[in-house]
């Protein structure tokens, strides 16, 4: 297993928890990217034998980092986790036993166990979903708990995901379009588009310290804002002309001013970024 399996680390301005995410994992060749600001635990990181750090000087998201990683990989499998992440061998063999089992399995992935909703189905059919939640809550009365062994869905949080590298080739991998969020979810419906599956085996399970991969800085926050806002509106094609967006331009510009008189600075920041990401869209060629 461990000469089948490459682990892939996208790291920016990364914290000391990447050490414990590393730590049990030391018989996998392991590639990370380094998209900057982490000179101060590079050094560190260059001391294990098993990691080989690349970059391209630049900042290239999350997406297109492991897009550049993966055209180092040969391996027939490529793990890709967070570096607020913990996962031990014993849950990556699951994973890997799930992807070597189904031949059309793009990503197999782990329970989380930080995160109840680590999995789901994809976005566009939520609204059938809020029209029969009476109906499903109904059924899910008579789970006791979560499927046994492994089941198939539509996404998965992109925290942890095992890939079949050619599944991964064939749909040319994460889209250029994003920088950040949602690119997984993207990912997933052009895995589905081929046939190909997303398998979620309960008996691998990680540990994910959200939001702790990077330091907090304001202007970090300001990034994550941005990009939560700006990528569904990428995922969903939203219209350049839609009154959709002029909506939200308004209602960000409002909220940005309303909440800077009453001096809740971080609401104000959080719709300054939310306005800036409608109007960068608006503009995109």
């Amino acid at each position: 297993m461990f000469d089948q399996i490459t682990i892939v680390i996208v790291i920016y301005d990364s914290t000391d928890l990447i050490f414990d995410c590393i730590k049990n994992l030391n018989n996998f060749k392991i590639i990370i990217i380094d998209n900057g600001k982490n000179q101060k635990i590079l050094p560190r990181l260059a001391e294990n034998p098993n990691v080989k750090i690349i970059s391209k000087n630049k900042n290239l998201g999350y997406g297109l980092a492991v897009n550049f990683a993966f055209e180092q990989i040969n391996t027939e499998f490529f793990l890709t986790i967070s570096p607020d992440l913990i996962i031990d061998e014993n849950s990556i063999r699951e994973l890997y036993q799930t992807s070597k089992k189904y031949s059309n399995c793009a990503v197999s992935a782990p329970i989380l166990n930080t995160e109840k909703n680590s999995y789901g189905i994809f976005p566009e059919k939520r609204g059938l979903y809020e029209e029969n939640k009476n109906k499903i809550n109904n059924l899910k009365s008579h789970l006791t708990d979560l499927p046994s062994g492994e089941f198939c869905v539509d996404t998965t949080n992109g925290c942890a995901m095992l890939f079949k590298s050619e599944h991964f080739k064939s749909v040319k991998g994460f889209s250029n379009e994003y920088f950040l969020f949602w690119e997984e979810i993207d990912l997933c419906r052009k895995f589905y588009k081929q046939k190909l599956s997303v398998i979620i085996n309960n008996k691998a399970t990680a540990n994910h310290i959200g939001g702790g991969s990077s330091k907090l800085k304001l202007s970090t926050y300001f990034t994550r804002i941005f990009h939560n806002e700006i990528s569904p509106l990428i995922y969903f094609g939203i219209k350049k002309n839609s009154l959709h967006l002029y909506k939200n331009i308004l209602k960000y510009l409002f909220r940005s001013f309303a909440y800077l008189l009453i001096f809740n600075f971080k609401n104000s920041l959080k719709n300054i970024a939310k306005l800036f990401a409608n109007i960068s869209f608006l503009s995109k060629k």
